[in-house]
């Protein structure tokens, strides 16, 4: 997909990949959203934008939370009139213990964010992203879903 003009929602963009993805699809001339619930990171993505601020918006986004991931689908339509891809970039890692020792606190957070911010995203702009004339849906993960850690 050639990202110039098209508006790219990219979770996790206020750090990290995340950030490094929105720098690039912005250098690209694509219209990026960044969110994430870091809103000095968002205001040092936009900072690092430079330039190519113009393209940028950012709105401050739990993806653990649906209604918050309905919203920002209407946001970005009153911004931009339509989406053309999402980046779910947005992940944690639990800590490297042993199940026995992870308490459960820690499992439904990576849980939350990397399982289920993953599915409020998909479903809620894939109805929007079925309508355009091309349209894609990235979903990035570590190493350790393919590789898992005995324990």
């Amino acid at each position: 997909m050639k990202v110039q003009n098209k508006v790219i929602v990219v979770t996790g963009g206020g750090s990290g990949m995340g950030r490094e993805l929105v720098l690039h699809l912005l250098s690209k001339r694509a219209k990026v959203i960044a969110i994430d619930i870091n809103e000095a990171g968002l205001e040092e993505t936009a900072s690092l934008a430079g330039n190519n601020k113009d393209s940028l918006s950012s709105f401050i986004v739990d993806i653990t939370d649906k209604v918050s991931v309905e919203e920002l689908l209407h946001k970005a339509i009153a911004k931009y009139g339509y989406v053309d891809g999402i980046i779910n970039n947005a992940g944690i890692i639990q800590p490297f213990v042993k199940v026995n020792e992870l308490n459960y606190e820690a499992i439904e957070r990576a849980m939350n964010v990397n399982f289920y911010g993953t599915l409020y995203m998909t479903k809620t702009f894939l109805p929007h992203l079925l309508t355009r004339p091309e349209a894609h849906i990235v979903n990035i993960s570590s190493m350790g879903g393919f590789l898992p850690v005995p324990g």
